[in-house]
């Protein structure tokens, strides 16, 4: 039953978008921010792709200007027109959601791409989930897992946690739960809860020599659980505890879980069971 959830693992990676946006007009004193904005609209229309991006941001959000997502396209589209990693990651970003734009995985996938050459990590995380999932693009895991290892490479917590993800589950790489260990952890360490939970499940049930850490398992879930009150990380914790053999705290930890999500049969399922051993016991 536990191999269930590392197969889940997948649906976790996620396109990445609106985070880590630049310096904007939020960033400027109020009495100063209508003379800047001026000033950003003159130095976009000039054709910096800086200030197009920016002024892009600033439509996106509303921040000082009215929030227009039509004009936000138009400033994103005249700097990624001017191959700019960023203005080609946010254009894709409207794709994807539809904003100011018909919702187009295609053309997004485009845009995308142009900026993972360029060697724009959120990007290549991106386009690596586009290719997992075959959003807009044909389906191939083998280029997710290039993509991926790239945005990895350069730090993204998100790289790192889906390139473990794609380790622990063998999605265009040789599973190996070792890697998927390793690369969770520099994930983790970054402070990516995902990756807490993740380092968990595969510390508590890998039947690879070496990795199978259960006291470890329940220290990262209780970890997990500290930073968001998931029934998805009280589910971990709760199998974390059923390994570890304490099946009280395995049962108190799956009803938490229930209780936020009644309907989920898995989690009853898993109830079931650690009531049993604890009965057993």
């Amino acid at each position: 039953m536990f191999q269930g959830r590392l197969i889940r693992l997948a649906a976790a990676l996620v396109l990445v978008v609106a985070v880590a946006r630049g310096t904007s007009a939020s960033a400027i004193p109020q009495d100063a921010k209508q003379q800047a904005l001026s000033e950003l609209k003159n130095r976009a229309g000039a054709g910096d792709v800086r200030a197009q991006v920016q002024l892009g941001l600033a439509y996106e959000s509303g921040d000082g200007v009215a929030a227009e997502d039509a004009e936000a396209v138009k400033w994103f589209r005249k700097a990624a027109d001017q191959d700019d990693a960023e203005g080609e990651r946010y254009l894709a970003e409207m794709y994807v959601q539809g904003r100011g734009v018909r919702a187009d995985n295609a053309e997004a996938a485009k845009w995308l791409r142009l900026a993972a050459v360029q060697g724009d990590a959120r990007s290549e995380h991106n386009l690596a989930v586009m290719n997992l999932q075959g959003l807009g693009i044909p389906k191939n895991v083998g280029e997710a897992a290039k993509w991926m290892r790239k945005a990895a490479d350069q730090g993204l917590a998100e790289g790192e946690f889906g390139l473990g993800a794609l380790y622990a589950n063998g999605y265009g790489v040789f599973p190996d739960d070792a890697e998927a260990i390793r690369w969770y952890r520099k994930a983790a360490d970054q402070g990516y809860t995902d990756a807490f939970n993740n380092l968990a499940v595969l510390l508590a049930t890998s039947r690879q020599s070496g990795v199978r850490n259960v006291p470890e398992a329940v220290n990262m879930a209780l970890k997990a659980v500290a930073a968001q009150n998931s029934p998805v990380y009280l589910d971990t914790l709760a199998l974390s505890y059923y390994q570890a053999g304490q099946y009280a705290k395995a049962v108190e930890a799956e009803r938490k879980a229930l209780a936020l999500a009644p309907d989920n049969a898995a989690y009853k399922q898993s109830l079931d069971q650690y009531i049993a051993a604890g009965e057993r016991h």
